[in-house]
């Protein structure tokens, strides 16, 4: 397979991710360098893709994080994350000034699909899963009703049947919908509505559903508030980081302290979730405001919405949702993450929703019909109800919405404009990154002593740290400038090596002094600083400095009495 940019006007397999990714790093070997990471329960390789130009380590540059395909049936967030690839690639190709100087000092991280088990197995026609392919815990023997391919077309769908206990009746006017029961309705108008399946280890009588066969849930599987949880019959497993796949993603974040900014994709809902996740966050103030801020500058123009978690996106407002995957970058290693959840089909539908989380667990059935109204007008969306005989329920009908296709993910007529979007957030993140800008002096003060100086300057939206959070926990590298002395000069005054307060960045600045727009002014803290040293003696001297997430750098000056030097 030679590569070619992803148009994102279809789904792909993982198979074909692999071979997409190969061949990409097989032909833009400069740019572009392919690491497997880890492996999946079942052995499959979690990919890496790490993009640079030049030949500085990647590790030593700041750097932007985007993953995919944490829960396994949702597809868009792994195109999108191929489609942006394509985009930056292609741009490298076309020689693009600001792609090349931007990648020239930067490194992008991408994980196009962290779950690959599930993944494949929900292209291949699955029952539907959360992550990944997880046996039973403990071997236990599972009970009850089993989703499954029963009638053999390949794909587990809904199933409906007659019975006076069923809780739905038809709409009279809309085939997909089954609206709930009243005591008005007529018991032999009464349905149960299900997944395509079968009962296991049945007694005949008992009509309950059996435990999911793999439900874990691999966005509840990491470090941050991680407890104990289940939900829609999925759980957080054993312990954080208890699956290969989490650890992997993991590990691999920990060992690269220079991200500065991250975004993980997932559906639906057609927005941002960005923190608090939860009342008693440990965030300050100031960060969930400059987090907030950056949100709504990333979907300005893509007409999505951004909610923060608690108290817009919760389940259940008292049981804050544990282990999640962007709140553990924030929270646990201090780097601003946002999870971008593609594709409304309500927005698609024409309905606004306030609280989408809390609509998930309370849907109203009216806006229900009128979602499923506007899907029945598209080809394919809907696939016509089908008797048949079911070995132990009888008459049976299969049918009904392509749910992949239409509720958790777009239709694939309508991918490349969700893919089109995450383009243009993945483009405004690597932008917010902070961005120093370094200026080294030396002046002759008299005979042979000299003042040698280096400046920092953060000219970035966000701050030297990311987040304040993160000096808070120590996970950013330290601000620093050190000085090395050759040819036999000496330091008069001034230390070897000097701290520097953490630069902010003009989003702190926007969300701080200047947020009001009469009463405005300078923060109390600064957006540049320098380290000075008094040197006596002619010769070379070697500068270092770091700027946490921003990065570091060296040179080396030469003292000559009569020449000052300005770089």
């Amino acid at each position: 397979m030679s590569w070619s940019p992803y148009q994102a006007d279809e789904y792909v397999d993982f198979y074909w991710i692999e071979r997409w990714l190969t061949a990409l790093a097989s032909d833009h070997p400069q740019w572009v360098e392919l690491r497997e990471i880890g492996a999946s329960r079942l052995g499959r390789p979690i990919w890496m893709i790490v993009l640079t130009v030049g030949d500085a380590p990647a590790a030593e540059r700041p750097a932007v994080w985007i993953d995919a395909g944490t829960h396994a049936s949702e597809f868009t967030g792994v195109s999108a994350a191929l489609f942006s690839l394509s985009k930056w690639v292609e741009g490298l190709k076309r020689a693009d000034k600001e792609l090349v100087a931007w990648f020239s000092s930067h490194t992008l991280y991408m994980i196009p699909c962290i779950s690959p088990d599930g993944y494949q197995a929900m292209m291949e026609g699955a029952p539907f899963l959360r992550s990944t392919l997880r046996p039973p815990p403990f071997d236990a023997p599972r009970v009850g009703f089993d989703p499954c391919d029963i009638d053999g077309d390949g794909r587990v769908r809904y199933m409906r049947f007659k019975h006076p206990a069923g809780p739905l009746v038809k709409d009279p006017e809309l085939e997909t919908f089954m609206r709930p029961r009243t005591l008005d309705d007529d018991p032999d108008d009464a349905y149960f509505l299900c997944s395509e399946g079968e009962f296991i280890h049945w007694d005949g009588v008992a009509w309950t559903s059996a435990p999911r066969e793999f439900g874990i849930d691999l966005n509840r599987n990491f470090p941050a508030h991680w407890t104990p949880f289940s939900m829609f019959g999925m759980d957080a497993g054993a312990y954080p980081g208890s699956e290969p796949e989490s650890r992997a993603v993991l590990d691999t974040f920990a060992s690269l302290p220079l991200i500065g900014a991250a975004l993980t994709y997932h559906t639906y809902t057609g927005c941002i979730l960005t923190q608090p996740y939860r009342k008693d966050t440990p965030l300050s103030k100031p960060d969930i405001e400059l987090m907030g801020a950056l949100a709504d500058d990333l979907v300005s123009g893509t007409g999505y919405k951004v909610f923060r978690v608690c108290p817009d996106f919760m389940y259940d407002p008292e049981r804050p949702t544990p282990g999640v995957w962007s709140d553990t970058m924030t929270t646990v290693f201090g780097v601003p993450s946002y999870t971008v959840e593609f594709w409304s089909p309500f927005d698609f539908a024409g309905i606004d929703l306030a609280k989408p989380a809390e609509f998930f667990l309370n849907p109203d059935p009216e806006k229900i019909r009128a979602m499923l109204a506007a899907f029945e007008e598209l080809d394919g969306a809907v696939v016509a109800w089908e008797p048949f005989e079911h070995p132990q329920l009888g008459p049976v009908e299969i049918g009904g919405l392509e749910y992949l296709k239409t509720v958790r993910n777009p239709p694939e007529s309508m991918l490349l404009a969700e893919c089109e979007k995450g383009h243009a957030m993945a483009e405004r993140i690597r932008h917010a990154l902070p961005d120093v800008e370094v200026f080294y002096t030396s002046r002759q003060l008299a005979d042979d002593y000299f003042e040698v100086s280096v400046t920092l300057e953060n000219n970035g939206f966000l701050p030297t740290s990311g987040i304040a959070r993160a000096e808070q926990i120590n996970t950013t590298p330290p601000m620093f400038a050190t000085i090395e002395l050759l040819d036999g000069v000496e330091i008069v005054q001034g230390t070897d090596v000097q701290y520097l307060e953490h630069l902010q960045g003009w989003g702190q600045s926007r969300v701080g002094s200047a947020k009001h727009g009469v009463y405005t002014g300078f923060s109390d803290k600064p957006h540049k600083q320098r380290a000075s040293w008094v040197l006596h003696g002619e010769g070379r001297v070697h500068i270092c400095w770091s700027a946490g997430r921003a990065g570091r750098g060296e040179t080396t000056l030469l003292l000559s009495m009569g020449e000052d030097a300005d770089v």
